[in-house]
């Protein structure tokens, strides 16, 4: 199903399905016919959070009505910890 969450690093609405897929992107100079990862995603620290859908999402159905996700509190203990697994 498709989900939408709010991504901090790029200040936009994004599907999980798209973070996945950005975040496969080459780091640095791209390849002939291939684009690079962007930015905002080169020092993500989200990626485990979407990974185990710990941030707050709504269905593509209900954004397109009008709903908008919460932001993620990268700040909550909880959070921080999934983070931090990540780095180590």
């Amino acid at each position: 199903m498709d989900m939408m969450f709010f991504c901090i690093p790029q200040q936009a609405y994004m599907r999980t399905d798209n973070c996945t897929n950005l975040r496969k992107r080459p780091a640095g100079k791209a390849p002939a016919g291939a684009q690079p990862m962007l930015r905002a995603c080169e020092k993500c620290t989200m990626y485990p959070l979407v990974d185990k859908n710990k941030v707050p999402t709504v269905t593509l159905d209900a954004y397109l009505g009008g709903s908008k996700p919460k932001v993620a509190n990268l700040q909550a203990s909880a959070n921080r910890k999934i983070m931090q697994m990540n780095i180590a």
